[in-house]
């Protein structure tokens, strides 16, 4: 669920019907691989770079913009509603979990803390549970 893209800022209203189980799972997989796309290859030297954490936060804003976009099923709106939140509280909350991440060196019980610690990372491994629980499986793997 942290795969995310580019763009950012306003976000559209849902329009039509709430969607069907399927068809939600399916939009937000859909809209998970077209921000995974737009956010190309990041660097892998064990450092996130500024321009890495800047492409990642305006991932999460987009994220969050596209999933308002979307009429969830009735079972799981309120769900649907606290992912916006967490999607758009992940990027502003990022740069200070890059800069966590960055600074743990290479302590990986400092970055399990940095990552795990954050509150929007929390709240979207909540988030995983109580949709699995309703019997939906979201696979936002990009």
């Amino acid at each position: 669920m942290l795969v995310a893209g580019c763009g950012g800022g306003g976000g559209g209203k849902p329009s039509g019907p709430p969607l069907t189980k399927q068809a939600y799972q399916a939009k937000l997989q859909s809209i998970s691989a077209d921000i995974a796309k737009s956010i190309g290859k990041t660097s892998s030297s064990g450092k996130i770079p500024k321009a890495d954490v800047d492409k990642l936060v305006k991932a999460f804003h987009t994220f969050a913009d596209r999933l308002r976009e979307v009429n969830p099923p009735a079972a799981v709106k309120d769900l649907h509603a606290r992912l916006i939140t967490a999607m758009q509280d992940l990027g502003d909350e990022f740069p200070d979990i890059a800069d966590k991440l960055n600074n743990s060196g290479k302590d990986a019980s400092a970055a399990i803390s940095a990552l795990f610690g954050a509150h929007a990372i929390q709240e979207l491994i909540k988030l995983g549970n109580d949709f699995k629980a309703k019997g939906y499986n979201l696979n936002l793997n990009g």
